[in-house]
């Protein structure tokens, strides 16, 4: 369905039923289709909703530069015109973590608990995966300026198929058609230029303490440029500990890491691995019943 707010139209899917509403929050590139498979499991025992951020699958354009706070404004507008009222479980996946962190400082009395997986950190950004970070904004410009000049709009789909793996058919679908699509990397490339702005914003919420459950679950298989078995544990302990600061600025917070899960996996990207995260999830959504 396609929902328009005051600022922009915004495509969302809804699922289910229940005393709570689970919002889930895009990582950057991914649409709703992101979260088809832990969507399905979540709605067996409340309202779940997905939704593409402005510039992004099927949701419309975008007039101001992508930072996470001008997305945590769109994504309460959604929630206005949606005329949701029932207790928000609000769960951001990677930079939509940002954005989720955010929207629960702008609209305190809105969010009623918080769950972060494998959240970005600005400090991470800015050390250990500074250049893992600038290989992909790299990649991005090129992808942009590839769209530009129409050059993959020649490209059979079946070919772009053969470099994914998802057992979500609309997923592959959506992922070749963003491959193909000027106003995807443009979106992109905005929200890699914000990143800086958006990485003091959360440094500035950090500092202020959040009344509501906040849950961070960290992936054990971090993505970066440490190769070796010493290097990736070394980088895992720093994450971990990056993600603790948002764990530390709730009153009730909780960190876990998740063993044998990946930065992709843990928001659910296949049936198994989506049965484990809502089972966590589940949880805090029973406290809020």
């Amino acid at each position: 369905m396609f929902v328009t707010g005051e600022l922009g139209t915004y495509h969302v899917r809804i699922k289910g039923e229940g005393k709570v509403t689970v919002l889930l929050e895009c990582g950057m590139m991914h649409t709703l289709n992101q979260w088809a498979n832990l969507q399905n499991e979540l709605s067996k025992c409340a309202k779940v909703i997905s939704y593409d951020r402005l510039g992004y699958g099927k949701s419309g354009i975008w007039t101001s530069e992508r930072s996470t706070e001008q997305q945590a404004f769109e994504c309460y507008d959604i929630l206005l015109a949606l005329n949701i009222s029932s207790p928000l479980l609000v769960v951001g996946h990677s930079l939509g973590a940002y954005i989720s962190f955010q929207l629960s400082h702008l609209f305190p009395n809105r969010v009623q608990s918080l769950i972060l997986l494998d959240p970005s950190h600005p400090t991470l950004e800015e050390h250990e995966q500074k250049l893992y970070d600038k290989l992909l904004y790299q990649f991005a410009l090129t992808m942009k300026g590839v769209n530009q000049l129409k050059i993959l709009k020649a490209f059979p789909n079946r070919l772009l198929n053969f470099f994914i793996k998802s057992d979500n058919d609309n997923e592959e679908k959506e992922i070749v058609e963003a491959i193909k699509s000027k106003k995807h990397w443009k979106t992109v490339v905005s929200e890699w230029k914000n990143l800086y702005y958006s990485g003091n914003r959360i440094k500035e919420e950090l500092k202020k303490k959040l009344d509501i459950p906040l849950m961070v679950l960290t992936a054990s298989k971090q993505s970066g440029l440490a190769l070796n078995k010493k290097k990736q544990a070394q980088l895992l302990h720093k994450v971990e500990n990056y993600h603790k600061e948002y764990v530390n600025s709730s009153s009730n917070g909780i960190h876990e890491t998740l063993a044998g899960f990946s930065h992709a996996s843990i928001y659910g990207n296949s049936k198994e691995s989506a049965k484990t995260i809502s089972k966590i999830i589940k949880k805090q959504i029973e406290l809020l019943t």
